[in-house]
């Protein structure tokens, strides 16, 4: 499929809809991140980090939801909290132009790598953030003893 001119906007109330549908539409997602499908209360949980909610569109619609911060608490290095791309729309390349592009963004303002960190037992998500120009970094484990596969991708 060729994929056309894709854009961003901060995300505003009138997204929730197309967030929460496409909450639903990624039955792993959910079970990683417990939204509860409750918008409001999940975005409040990730306001300390000072990250950008982002929908994408092509053509007009919309068609995925990012989370990224650009100085992560951790390190202080840009990562990205979450991708979700609208369910028909998967497996046709428009994850991995989304990524390029916010990858290109953090290499214009001079940032030099990028981070994600994904449940070890994922895989189908290792493999696509790996499509996506990330490495395997490192692995941790969370205080609740889930081990984590911590992926970077470096801006050259």
């Amino acid at each position: 499929m060729a994929i056309g001119k894709i854009y961003s906007s901060l995300m505003v109330t009138e997204d929730w809809p197309f967030f929460l549908q496409t909450i639903k539409e990624s039955p792993d997602w959910e079970d990683a991140e417990r939204s509860g499908f409750n918008i409001k209360n999940f975005l409040i949980r990730y306001s300390d980090l000072n990250g950008v909610w982002r929908v994408w569109k092509m053509n007009g619609d919309r068609i995925a939801i990012t989370f990224h911060v650009n100085s992560s608490p951790s390190n202080q290095k840009p990562w990205m909290g979450t991708i979700l791309v609208k369910k028909e729309l998967r497996r046709q390349g428009i994850g991995l132009a989304i990524i390029r592009q916010i990858c290109s963004e953090l290499k214009d303002g001079g940032e030099k790598s990028f981070f994600a960190g994904v449940p070890e037992d994922c895989c189908n998500w290792i493999d696509f953030l790996s499509e996506g120009g990330f490495e395997q970094f490192k692995v941790e484990t969370s205080p609740e003893g889930q081990e984590y596969l911590i992926m970077v991708c470096p801006l050259i």
